[in-house]
């Protein structure tokens, strides 16, 4: 099947969800919760990303504390992932994705944070469809 895009930029980006390192973890928790996303990116006051919080992160933060509203993200986030811009070929975004077991990309456009592709993102993409999750339903994308 023929891709009808190619590269990040061309895509639909679901996920536009950050914090940023002052934020704490009990906001993040309650927004990953609300979007059912598994991470999200952390940014300085530049909007640099720097690291990420994962469910597992907060869920650790849990077990040590059980206040997630006392703990802020600085504290509990792991490592920054790799960041792409949206000038970054899809192939390349699914590699990065694979080779690094993650389930989404921080991009970066014009220096500026964007949101991140997910896996989701690019399968629909490569497809050229969208998934309207309340109905059901998908629809061909014309390319």
């Amino acid at each position: 099947m023929q891709n009808k895009f190619r590269t990040v930029d061309e895509i639909t980006i679901t996920n536009t969800l950050s914090a940023t390192e002052d934020s704490t973890a009990s906001t993040v928790a309650m927004k990953l919760l609300l979007t059912s996303f598994q991470v999200m990116p952390v940014l300085d006051h530049s909007g640099k990303v720097i690291g990420k919080v994962t469910e597992m992160d907060l869920l650790k933060a849990l077990k040590a504390s059980n206040d997630l509203k006392a703990v802020r993200v600085s504290e509990i986030m792991s490592t920054a992932p790799p960041v792409v811009t949206s000038e970054l070929p899809l192939e390349q975004a699914i590699g990065i994705i694979d080779a690094n077991r993650l389930t989404q990309l921080p991009v970066m456009k014009n220096g500026r944070f964007i949101g991140s592709v997910t896996r989701h993102d690019l399968l629909r993409a490569w497809l050229g469809v969208w998934v309207d999750h309340e109905r059901g339903s998908y629809n061909e994308v014309i390319g």
